[in-house]
């Protein structure tokens, strides 16, 4: 398994399902289409991740990209049986979230009780995923990060001061 690219998948799954909950939390009935849309990319890319973690390689060319939720899950439980109990909440529902409300089709608008189902999809599946993955590689913590596995870089804070040096000898003219 590539832990590092297991992690990749679960932060950008963490940013669509934190930032999903941010534009729900800030304004429910604006952005209703936002919100499932990210809470469908949340379920998706984590379980792409279980796949990943797995030595399931997803391709990223055009011809074998899966945003239906429920095939995903099949290839889940191809793995493990226990996913086959991720139907009890419906997360298959999601997958007409994932590429219908991105374009101007018609389609049929979320509801607000859409959006709060759609959230709580995703807070079922995420740490239900997540278990498993620890399950395969413990050196994951619960935040992603790879257990005793940081180099020095890593470690250290990153600092931002460049060391730049002004010579002054620059001059701009700017006309109006």
């Amino acid at each position: 398994m590539n832990e590092k690219t297991v992690r990749e998948w679960l932060k950008y799954a963490d940013e669509d399902f934190k930032g999903g909950k941010l534009l729900f939390e800030n304004n429910q009935e604006e952005f209703k289409t936002l919100v499932c849309f990210h809470m469908q990319q949340t379920v998706e890319k984590y379980l792409k991740a279980y796949l990943v973690s797995n030595n399931i390689e997803i391709d990223r060319a055009n011809k074998n990209k899966i945003h239906d939720i429920g095939k995903l899950i099949e290839k889940c439980k191809e793995i493990d049986e226990d996913f086959n109990s991720l139907y009890n909440i419906e997360p298959d529902r999601l997958t007409e979230y994932g590429v219908d409300l991105k374009y101007p089709f018609p389609f049929k608008v979320p509801t607000l009780e859409d959006e709060r189902t759609a959230i709580s999809i995703a807070e079922q599946v995420r740490p239900f995923v997540i278990k498993k993955i620890n399950e395969l590689s413990p050196t994951i913590d619960q935040d992603h990060n790879i257990k005793n596995d940081l180099t020095i870089a890593e470690k250290e804070p990153v600092q931002n001061k460049p060391n730049i040096v002004h010579s002054g000898t620059i001059k701009r003219k700017f006309r109006r």
